[in-house]
């Protein structure tokens, strides 16, 4: 996921090019809104951008396009295959639309950005450490065999199953009724129609009525990503410790230098 950087998805596509490329929502947002501004027109940007399935996104393009002319546009000037859910690929069971996880990173180690290469890095394995080892002792906290967010999320979407209808093929389709819309679940094949189930690899409001309705738990259907032991999984490799820069041995190896003060353009 990209901050609109000039030149990442040219070297991303070069690099790796069977990965998926997203645009960060907010970044796209504050280029945006500097010509569209408005409250309502904010929130119906953010509806447009979480639509997980096409007719809901074309049914919010409509709603936005008669807030301003050309607003549909300037939006639709970026690939929609980047910032919409509905054009996500579902492998990889992450529906976010923000690059927060990098935001929330940099934040972090913000003191450390502005030291000597050595010293940041030094830093920045040492705060990893520590935070390796109070993961370590959160996962032995858990109640459940299910991560806490993923909990939170599965309970919303019983929440709002309360609002669905349901219809059964007594096989293992559902025809699950929402508002003006309705949407197919396949249990077997692990398929919903709004794509919700699929993007996040959580189940939706719809999928956990289908498995109400065949008096099932719809714990079953989270994905293994956001299980205890996958959880484990990924911290189990430790960062080891080293002793300080004065204790390393002596190398004849060019030193790191910073880089050379460069005049900026512009008035000093």
């Amino acid at each position: 996921m990209a901050d609109i950087q000039k030149g990442f998805a040219a070297a991303l596509n070069e690099v790796l090019p069977n990965a998926e490329f997203r645009i960060c929502f907010r970044h796209i947002w504050s280029n945006w809104h500097k010509k569209w501004k408005g409250e309502e027109r904010r929130k119906q940007f953010w509806r447009c951008s979480k639509s997980s399935y096409e007719v809901k996104f074309k049914e919010g393009l409509e709603k936005m396009d008669k807030l301003g002319k050309d607003i549909c546009r300037d939006l639709l000037y970026y690939p929609k295959r980047s910032w919409v859910r509905a054009y996500f690929e579902v492998h990889s069971k992450c529906d976010v639309v923000e690059n927060n996880m990098c935001e929330t990173f940099n934040s972090w180690i913000l003191a450390s950005r502005h030291k000597s290469i050595i010293t940041m890095l030094e830093e920045i394995r040492r705060k990893i450490m520590t935070r390796q080892v109070d993961l370590l002792k959160f996962a032995d906290t858990l109640i459940s065999d299910i991560s806490p967010v993923a909990r939170l999320l599965l309970e919303d979407s019983k929440d709002l199953a309360r609002k669905c209808i349901v219809l059964w093929n007594a096989d293992v389709r559902f025809e699950i009724g929402e508002g003006l819309h309705k949407h197919v679940v396949n249990l077997t094949d692990k398929v919903c129609t709004s794509r919700a189930w699929q993007l996040r690899g959580i189940p939706c409001q719809h999928v956990v009525l289908a498995y109400y309705h065949i008096n099932e738990e719809p714990e079953q259907a989270v994905e293994h990503w956001y299980k205890r032991d996958t959880f484990l999984k990924a911290y189990k490799y430790s960062i080891q410790p080293m002793t300080n820069m004065k204790m390393w041995p002596e190398t004849n190896n060019p030193k790191i230098e910073p880089p050379k003060p460069k005049p900026m353009p512009g008035r000093p």
